[in-house]
């Protein structure tokens, strides 16, 4: 259309006709939408997680299929790919640099971008490819949505401690676009025969998006993150890739049989260090909400109350203490038969802030008849060939009880102050279960991550007391939804009340040892769940009592099994028989199986406070 019929160095004086010429010159029309795109989703292979992976890929070829021209239904596309069908056996495909070589060899053949983007993204091709068009896919390029810290994090290992708002990385769940230059960059920068780029890249992946633009910049040597509007953490008119939010979500059906607070053991680990500040925090916050509670400490406190692990408390690691903390609750599940109703167990520290409701609902989009294991994701030595990822266990480690017994009969730490989160989830590896990752979870404070990345709605859990108030970090983020939810008719359906006088939520109040007000989690009503263990696999979940009926408890005998009715018992409506009256032990058996056994370890007298229902 433009004759253009001047010496090159006249060129230079002409911006006007290279203006013109641009759309030439960076090979944009109107097949880059159809042909040049390929996109590469990060996605899990649990149910849930892949269904919302699933119905990106298709809505994203539905699209494809229109700006082709084409009237015959999708197929599965050739240019957008999940990263767990993609990549089945890869435990490091969530971090993205270890995958980018096979990225390169399978996905980018004859195209020129490659968009990263999750399963929580909504994408418009059209607008897409209408941006990228006037981009120059001849340069390496790195776009995205720009996030920056607002202080120097632990999450990123203080990077940038004199100005950490001056490095910018990506918000996956936006989009990120990359052109194949200078993914065939990033390819020989980390590949074994290429000297390595700046520092050396950690063993550890705790942040990918972070991780992976401190690569692309290399100290300033490389390319860093060029922000674009059409790139969005909120929807707007012109945005290509935007993050799905809880509003908008079409998510698959996770109502038909929803987990309830009730149906979740919550397991605290402390040590008598922190008794006198960590715990009246949480007596004040969350497990006021909680029906089924257990702190697991290295000394006997009947005023918390706490379960004495027998295990010597450790500085770091507390492999050994947890693992013993897992079996004492198995062995509890399997023969309390007030507690067959329990399907997830959630082990927290005893600085963990969390949202009970939040986690209810969260854990409603999941099967607990599986094998499943969920949290925070980290990963270890992911560009090598044994390389794994685990949850972080700061933010809550939850487990289904299907997958404890076979936890419990295989797993051994290697020392007792080995790491138990990395340890658990080596261990569970070997059994063939992966981890499920949730954005929800949170390692850290909530400072330490940019706003973009909480959802006030549905946010599980922080971690951390550290130069924070966790008594306004709860209120801030869950008490609202924890209020909300135990006011519901549910909680009624349980005959378990909250009582709100009991720790009022302000941070002053002081605690008070009065049994009176002892949080009535740790007496336990048992939920009736019609085919609880039915789908379970008899080696599972074994049941309470192989003869059938109730488990038989002969320890019990010296307490009265059926309570007076004429004394009313504390936070229910109608105490059904099975409930004992309230006694500091017998209130919590798996507290006095852990007593008993520090007990028999020192050669001491046993309390006949104790109460034992088996001889561990």
């Amino acid at each position: 259309m433009y004759k253009v019929a001047l010496p090159f160095p006249s060129l230079l004086l002409l911006p006007v006709v290279l203006l013109l010429m641009a759309p030439v010159l960076c090979g944009a029309g109107a097949s880059l939408a159809a042909n040049e795109l390929s996109f590469l989703v990060l996605s899990q292979p649990a149910k849930f997680n892949a269904a919302r992976a699933r119905s990106l890929r298709f809505s994203i070829a539905e699209q494809l299929r229109k700006e082709l021209g084409q009237e015959t239904e999708p197929n599965e596309p050739d240019n957008v790919f999940l990263s767990h069908e993609l990549f089945p056996g890869h435990d490091g495909a969530w971090a993205i640099t270890p995958i980018l070589r096979h990225v390169r060899a399978a996905l980018l053949k004859a195209t020129r971008w490659l968009i990263v983007c999750e399963e929580q993204s909504h994408v418009n091709v059209s607008l897409l490819a209408r941006h990228l068009a006037k981009e120059d896919y001849r340069e390496k390029l790195f776009l995205g949505y720009p996030l920056y810290d607002r202080e120097a994090t632990i999450i990123h290992h203080f990077a940038f401690f004199k100005n950490p708002s001056g490095f910018r990385y990506p918000y996956v769940r936006a989009g990120v676009a990359l052109t194949v230059p200078l993914v065939d960059h990033l390819v020989e920068l980390i590949s074994d025969a290429a000297p390595s780029p700046g520092p050396a890249l950690s063993d550890f992946s705790i942040d990918a998006a972070h991780e992976f633009a401190l690569l692309v910049w290399r100290q300033g040597a490389g390319y860093p993150l060029q922000p674009r509007r059409y790139f969005c953490a909120n929807p707007a008119p012109d945005c290509a890739i935007q993050v799905v939010t809880a509003a908008d979500a079409e998510e698959p059906d996770c109502t038909h049989k929803p987990t309830t607070v009730g149906q979740i053991m919550f397991a605290v680990k402390t040590c008598h260090k922190y008794h006198g500040d960590r715990i009246p925090v949480l007596k004040r916050t969350w497990t006021r909400f909680v029906q089924h509670l257990r702190y697991f400490s290295d000394v006997p406190d009947p005023s918390i109350p706490t379960v004495v692990a027998t295990v010597p408390n450790t500085n770091a690691g507390h492999c050994a203490k947890t693992l013993e903390i897992l079996q004492l609750i198995g062995n509890e599940l399997r023969f309390n038969g007030s507690l067959q109703a329990i399907q997830w167990v959630m082990l927290v520290d005893d600085d963990t802030i969390l949202s009970p409701s939040s986690l209810a609902r969260f854990l409603s989009c999941y099967d607990p008849d599986r094998d499943l294991y969920l949290g925070e994701r980290y990963g270890y030595h992911l560009m090598g060939t044994d390389g794994y990822s685990y949850v972080t266990g700061g933010g809550g480690i939850v487990l289904s009880v299907a997958v404890l017994d076979a936890l419990q009969q295989t797993c051994e730490c290697p020392a007792p102050s080995s790491p138990d989160d990395m340890i658990l989830a080596a261990c569970l590896q070997r059994l063939g279960v992966r981890p499920i990752h949730s954005a929800l979870f949170h390692q850290a404070r909530p400072t330490d991550y940019a706003p973009e990345l909480l959802d006030p709605r549905r946010t599980v859990s922080f971690h951390k007391h550290w130069q924070i108030d966790p008594h306004q970090v709860y209120n801030r983020w869950f008490r609202q939804s924890d209020e909300q939810y135990h006011s519901a008719s549910a909680w009624s359906e349980a005959s378990w009340i909250y009582r709100r006088d009991s720790y009022p939520l302000q941070p002053s109040p002081p605690i008070t040892n009065s049994r009176n007000e002892q949080n009535d989690s740790i007496r336990e009503h048992r939920e009736r769940d019609s085919g609880d263990t039915d789908d379970k696999p008899p080696s599972v979940r074994q049941p309470a009592n192989p003869h059938g009926g109730q488990p038989h408890h002969p320890a019990r005998a010296s307490v009265s099994s059926a309570p007076d009715r004429n004394v009313p018992l504390a936070g229910f409506t109608d105490a059904p028989q099975h409930i004992v009256r309230p006694h500091w032990c017998a209130s919590n058996e798996l507290q006095s199986n852990g007593e008993a056994l520090l007990l028999r370890q020192q050669n001491l007298p046993e309390s006949a406070n104790i109460i034992k229902h088996t001889d561990l």
